[in-house]
């Protein structure tokens, strides 16, 4: 392990030791946690119960090594890393999960999820893969009713629609706050290095109090704004601009982002998971709470999804919005499913819009740092040459 990917594994387990006294204490006093592992999960429903809901996800390769113990080694990083770290103790927020709640994304996923659900109370909901199809409408409000019905079992309570409505006003507030704090980011150049963005918002995600987030990204806010009025600058004029698509948004899993800005670019905008367009459509206060949401995470774009053109027309207004001068795609090894998408997604960056675009499929290892950094470079050099028919 480098030293650098040492610091950035120690800054992660300071970060979740300090969530999980947190959590000990609201625990204490009487609080449910929810653990969840996707962006398909409607995290309303476990507000309106009450609920703390943790992000579950591996992000590390510390836990690997245990995860291989049962899982096989070509599986993909993430899933083996979120398996490992509930195995092994390595992770001090998983014993404090009453439940956990996953979605059949992926065969990975939803096959360990049969062993996870050893460790704790888990429910898979049963996510439609035909997204623009009517009936996918229909199931996914059925797998959210049971949902509720889940967590009202296993935390001992009733959710009512009231409550519905205040967790919906809050995840919409959250969504329009983090929205404004990415597009403060279309400005050149940007006040903040993407990297040093995807730290902040993982340090601050592990929240015990939704509202106390709120005040915290209201302050990032503000200075991003102030640095914007005042000029500031995070990098050089001449910085290519990049768009990062698919996955690896996480701090822990981002050695390719920080290989592409220590190479000489900036990544201003992130799609996908952990991205901006999972900020997109505020869920309907209008509607019947639990259709509300279940028509809003209905329109997260993995690419388990298909034919996922909503997230062909997602890349196609981000590069125009942010002015981007090249696309990453990131794919971890063994997901089949954004490995065959990044076809469709180089076709449009490269035809439709004549920008270079670069596909890395890579795990959380540190074995290849040096091969990923010549082709970043070369990519860099392809955008500074403007030569976007050359592929690296």
């Amino acid at each position: 392990m480098s030293g650098t990917q040492l610091e950035i594994t120690q800054k992660i387990d300071e970060i979740k030791t300090d969530f999980a006294q947190q959590l000990e204490m609201a625990k204490d006093a009487g609080k449910k946690v929810v653990g969840s592992l996707c962006s398909y999960f409607p995290r309303e429903i476990a507000w309106a119960a009450g609920a703390i809901t943790v992000g579950l996800c591996g992000t590390t390769e510390g836990p690997i090594a245990a995860a291989e113990q049962v899982l096989p080694a070509d599986q993909c990083p993430m899933v083996k890393a979120t398996y490992g770290r509930a195995i092994n103790n390595s992770c001090p927020i998983f014993p404090l999960a009453d439940c956990i709640v996953g979605e059949t994304t992926c065969d990975g996923r939803k096959k360990m999820y049969e062993l996870l659900g050893r460790e704790k109370p888990m429910h898979v909901m049963d996510l439609p893969q035909k997204s623009e199809e009517p009936e996918a409408r229909v199931h996914w409000i059925d797998e959210v009713g049971k949902l509720k019905r889940f967590l009202e079992e296993q935390l001992e309570t009733t959710v009512g629609e009231d409550a519905l409505r205040e967790a919906i006003k809050l995840g919409n507030r959250e969504r329009a706050l983090l929205k404004s704090v990415h597009a403060c980011r279309k400005v050149h150049p940007p006040p903040i290095m993407g990297r040093d963005l995807v730290a902040l918002s993982t340090k601050m995600g592990y929240a015990v109090d939704r509202h106390d987030y709120i005040r915290q990204m209201e302050a990032v806010h503000a200075e991003l704004e102030r640095r914007v009025a005042d000029g500031y600058q995070a990098c050089e004029t001449d910085r290519p601009r990049i768009l990062w698509t698919g996955l690896g948004n996480s701090l822990g899993c981002d050695k390719v982002l920080g290989l592409v800005e220590a190479c000489g670019a900036v990544v201003v905008c992130q799609e996908g998971c952990g991205g901006v367009t999972r900020l997109n459509d505020p869920i309907d206060v209008q509607k019947d709470p639990l259709t509300a949401i279940a028509e809003r995470y209905l329109r997260v774009t993995c690419a388990c999804m298909t034919p996922n053109t909503t997230r062909l027309e997602d890349i196609d207004q981000l590069i125009t919005e942010y002015s981007i001068d090249g696309v990453i795609d990131l794919t971890w090894q063994g997901c089949h499913a954004f490995n065959i998408e990044s076809y469709r997604v180089g076709e449009l960056v490269k035809q439709k819009h004549k920008i270079p675009f670069l596909h890395v499929v890579t795990d959380y290892s540190q074995s290849d740092i040096g091969q990923l950094r010549v082709r970043i470079e070369g990519f860099i050099e392809q955008i500074m040459a403007g030569r976007p028919d050359v592929d690296y």
